[in-house]
């Protein structure tokens, strides 16, 4: 919505160097010289590549189990109390 007109109307005008760069950086974690950009960059690109490995091993997990991996791992996706709650109702928990 909003980011991706901001980022189109920011390309418009020319000083659109690096795709996602839209000037914010509260922080000031992203280096000012070359090598640091070039290295947060590739760290990019790699934990992007990362994270699609990620998800095409739980679709398969998922395939395999045929168990959504949601359910497999309430932990991560639920309300601790209620994990803890089934998990006491169910003989996990004594």
């Amino acid at each position: 919505g909003a980011v991706d007109a901001f980022g189109i109307m920011r390309s418009k005008g020319g000083d659109y160097s690096t795709p996602g760069d839209l000037g914010f950086d509260p922080l000031g974690a992203y280096p000012k010289n070359e090598d640091g950009k070039k290295w947060m960059e590739t760290a990019e690109i790699k934990n992007g590549r990362l994270a699609m490995i990620a998800i095409f091993a739980f679709a398969i997990q998922e395939a395999v189990s045929q168990v959504g991996v949601v359910n497999e791992t309430p932990l991560f996706f639920f309300p601790i109390f209620q994990t803890l709650h089934e998990y006491a109702n169910s003989g996990y928990i004594n």
